[in-house]
């Protein structure tokens, strides 16, 4: 290629690898300045020059340099110069497509530092060497500083950003070793973080709701910004709150962090989230009954739905790429699933076992209630005849205005918080009354249990007793029963009434009968590859 060509146009490129270098050192300028130079004594036309200011070479997914990966395809330039090729990449793979790249549009490649290739085998080979001694040094300086986090972990330091609730701060101690000159320490959401374990804790809450309560409240990322729902989901989940450090296949329990929890939230917190997470969707903006238990026969693929027609109506499909072709409305399939559950009965003396259980449970915890109501009113009642005492004593001059005022607040704080927890009981009584209400129904009847349940319930009816229900042509074609299902089976302490037999399409060749079927799904909210 001529390069004293003056229609030649060439671009500088300049990068740095840490923001100190790009807020504060002069090494962009001075790239910037050279190559600029190198590119006019050449003959070339310069464009402005093309920065990637503190971002590491290990990766060509960035924003200059797929900038002139762009400007080299549309033939917009005919040189790039740079200082040397580690400024390009120091990935050995990704740096030999950029260099094809240039060589396939014929844009030439120009280091002021490195020797410039030409077309020829030893040049190239030696450029090549160049590239994988780059990588040698990203990857060299990148396990000492694995190394220097691990260690500081290993000290009980959290060695990155800190989490949402802390803040890095400078340690006030400067005694200190370099490892511990900076720390994390709970800044303005830590009352929050420490609020939202104890709420979910209490398994009143799911977590995209929990998140809403708390972002309303104020909860923010490090930066300021709102949370998304998978980061709040993922902050319950750390145990850094607990003041343990977990850096890779490093584990401290004992960080220098002040804890914002205690051990037995936490755990309250993962059981309860357990539980919620058991055969459930993640909760979106419209909640499927039957999201993640129906497949498609054809594809093995989960079913997905979706509202048609201004959301007059919905329909499931098969989530295939080409798809089946066949939607159906989700009040049919729906009805087809509750069909299936008039086709368990239970044994009479499983039925009697149950109610027995539920009954004995039910006034046993009834008991309690009334023990700890009774306690709450006499607590009240203690207290009301004491700020009846305190009102004599005002009318009868003994007692002044400032003491009375005093008193009857403290007494009016306790006679409500005492209140709350009266209420707080009757509603958790009444909640154990419709759970036992809610099983007693369906025992007795398990189809009339399912479709009078809420759809929360539902879901669980479901994971109880179903894996999956393969579909074709919008029929049910097989229907796999749970290992819990499975088992009652066996001990005879469930029947299933023979189904009314359904039109099965040809092309699916399966006969529509009850499958037991020995795969169990990795997960109701994941797409699986074909069954066997």
């Amino acid at each position: 290629m001529n390069q004293k060509e003056n229609n030649k146009i060439g671009v500088a490129y300049c990068r740095v690898s840490t923001d100190e270098q790009a807020n504060n050192g002069l090494s962009l300028d001075v790239q910037e300045q050279k190559c600029t130079e190198k590119l006019r004594e050449d003959g070339y036309t310069t464009l402005k020059p093309i920065r990637d200011e503190g971002i590491s070479a290990g990766s060509m997914k960035r924003k200059g340099i797929q900038q002139i990966i762009g400007m080299v395809v549309r033939q917009e330039i005919q040189a790039v110069c740079t200082i040397d090729s580690s400024r390009i990449s120091r990935n050995t793979y990704e740096y030999l497509y950029f260099r094809d790249l240039l060589r396939k549009h014929k844009v030439t490649l120009i280091y002021l530092n490195n020797p410039n290739m030409d077309d020829s085998a030893m040049s190239r080979g030696m450029d090549t060497i160049v590239a994988a001694t780059n990588e040698i040094q990203r990857l060299i300086t990148s396990e000492k500083v694995k190394a220097t986090l691990n260690e500081r972990a290993r000290a009980g330091f959290f060695p990155a950003a800190a989490p949402i609730g802390y803040t890095n701060i400078e340690n006030p101690d400067k005694s200190v070793n370099r490892m511990a000159l900076k720390v994390i320490a709970p800044n303005e959401s830590a009352q929050l973080v420490t609020e939202s374990f104890k709420l979910y804790a209490t398994g009143n809450y799911n977590a995209r709701d929990l998140w809403a309560i708390m972002c309303a409240k104020g909860l923010r990322n490090r930066n300021g910004t709102k949370l998304s729902p998978s980061r709040f989901y993922d902050m319950l989940k750390n145990r850094i709150y607990l003041g343990e450090i977990h850096w890779g296949e490093m584990h401290n329990k004992n960080g220098v962090h002040r804890p914002l929890i205690d051990l037995g939230t936490f755990n309250q917190v993962q059981s309860v989230m357990a539980g919620h997470n058991l055969h459930a969707s993640r909760k979106r903006k419209h909640n499927w009954l039957l999201s993640g238990f129906i497949y498609c026969a054809t594809h093995a693929k989960r079913y997905t739905a979706e509202w048609h027609l201004n959301k007059k109506i919905a329909y499931y499909h098969c989530t295939n790429r080409e798809g089946c072709g066949k939607y159906i409305e989700s009040n049919k399939l729906e009805a087809q699933i509750a069909e299936k559950f008039k086709e368990i009965e239970f044994s009479p003396d499983f039925i009697e076992a149950v109610i027995g259980s539920v009954q004995k449970t039910f006034y046993q915890r009834n008991n309690e209630y009334e023990s700890k109501r009774q306690g709450l009113v006499n607590r009240r009642n203690a207290l009301e005849a004491k700020r009846k005492v305190a009102e004599e004593k005002l009318f009868a001059g003994t007692l002044d205005d400032p003491s009375f005022t005093r008193i009857r607040n403290e007494i009016k704080e306790e006679i409500d918080s005492l209140q709350n927890q009266i209420f707080d009981l009757e509603d958790k009584r009444e909640a154990k009354i419709d759970i036992a209400q809610e099983i007693l129904r369906f025992t007795r009847s398990a189809y009339h249990g399912y479709v009078k349940a809420a759809p929360s319930v539902k879901r669980h009816y479901l994971s109880l007793f179903w894996e999956k229900f393969d579909v074709a042509n919008g029929v049910i074609i097989t229907s796999c029963p749970t290992l819990f299902f499975r088992e009652l089976l066996k001990l005879e302490k469930v029947f299933l009434r023979k189904a009314k037999t359904q039109k099965i399409p040809n092309n699916v060749g399966k006969n529509g009968e009850l499958i037991i079927s020995n795969t169990w799904l990795r997960g109701q909210d994941s797409n699986l590859e074909p069954y066997p």
